[in-house]
């Protein structure tokens, strides 16, 4: 007799498999701004849970990335939320420290698209160069 297999988690994402990765939106939630967007693959959430501080995936790197680990600017969870898909998870985080944005910005939503062309519409609020070393 073949064991029965075991349904899937309703209450969690849908990662199809370990090398699935999902979009991940980042929300201040004080203040309802939205710092980033970012992905995690199924160990990257199961940290976050764990933890209760952000944790996403990097592609670039092709790693778990700790936000936070570099600059200090941690995010603490204070929430988590999935679409109705299961498919996109958002973050109502603490922002600790100065900015979520490698650049020096509080969001990396600082570019705004204008008939002219992009517009910064933020100010930095640290110096990337010292956080992180010349680039």
């Amino acid at each position: 007799m073949a064991p029965t297999p075991i349904p899937p988690d309703p209450a969690a994402p849908v990662f199809a498999d370990t090398q699935t990765l999902l979009p991940v939106i980042a929300q201040d939630d004080q203040t309802g701004e939205v710092l980033m967007l970012a992905y995690m693959n199924r160990e990257a959430y199961e940290e976050t849970l764990r933890t209760g501080q952000a944790v996403y995936y990097s592609r670039s790197r092709e790693a778990l990335w700790r936000k936070g680990d570099t600059s200090g600017h941690v995010q603490r969870v204070r929430a988590i939320l999935l679409d109705c898909d299961r498919d996109t998870i958002l973050l109502r985080v603490e922002q600790v420290g100065a900015g979520a944005c490698h650049e020096g910005y509080r969001s990396c939503f600082f570019r705004q698209v204008t008939p002219e062309g992009l517009r910064v519409v933020a100010e930095r609020v640290y110096d990337p160069n010292i956080t992180y070393g010349p680039g």
